[in-house]
């Protein structure tokens, strides 16, 4: 009975996201700027801006954001959604930042890449006029954080880069605090689940995950 639920519940899951995610793969494979995400150069662009800001942070800042996944279309969800960073110098938007699917061909199989196309339109409309049709949402302290830190955050990122992780779709569940629990109740026995699961996690991100995995929240 437990593993027909777990089945049914993948399922159902899956017809949420399976249609926009094959537009999605569309996009990536055939639009100019989502082939850019392939560019082999990114993770040293990443590193190299990434560096200068560890080395100069005066007028920096970063914030995290999370908004529509695909397109001003598709419907944002608990599991359906995108995560991206803003470094900011001085009050001014100096690149958008995050962890990306590859299109076909390309060498790398994810990556960290500055100013995604969608990631620079949806944060310019959010914050350039009374629109919102990316439903572009920042990352919200809690009681005692004073905002992300700086250096703590980008250090974090680094070293998330100069491991290599690859992308993977379903990275992000590991972050909900139901996770576990919901691989151990599941599927019998639960060490048989928790092992599988943890592997598959190894070295692997997508939006979400690098970006709930990297914050680091100042405290008051």
């Amino acid at each position: 009975m437990k593993t027909l639920f777990f089945v049914l519940a993948v399922a159902f899951l899956t017809s949420l996201i399976s249609c926009a995610s094959i537009k999605a793969n569309q996009d990536l494979n055939e639009l100019p700027e989502n082939i850019a995400r392939g560019d082999p150069a990114n993770p040293m662009r990443v590193k190299e801006y990434l560096q200068t800001v560890v080395s100069s942070p005066n007028g920096r800042e970063v914030k995290a954001y999370h908004r529509r996944a695909y397109s001003v279309e598709s419907k944002k969800t608990l599991f359906v959604s995108h995560s991206f960073y803003v470094f900011l110098k001085d009050g001014n938007m100096e690149h958008t930042l995050v962890f990306t699917a590859t299109p076909k061909g390309s060498e790398l199989n994810g990556c960290w890449m500055l100013d995604a196309h969608s990631d620079v339109e949806s944060y310019e409309l959010f914050t350039g006029s009374s629109e919102n049709p990316w439903e572009v949402e920042a990352y919200q302290k809690t009681k005692g954080e004073a905002g992300l830190d700086l250096l703590k955050t980008t250090q974090k990122i680094l070293d998330r880069l100069d491991k290599g992780y690859t992308f993977f779709g379903a990275a992000h569940i590991r972050d909900f605090p139901w996770y576990h629990h919901l691989w151990m109740a599941l599927v019998p026995p639960p060490i048989l689940a928790w092992a599988p699961m943890l592997i598959l996690g190894i070295h692997t991100d997508n939006c979400n995950s690098a970006v709930l995995e990297t914050m680091v929240w100042e405290h008051r």
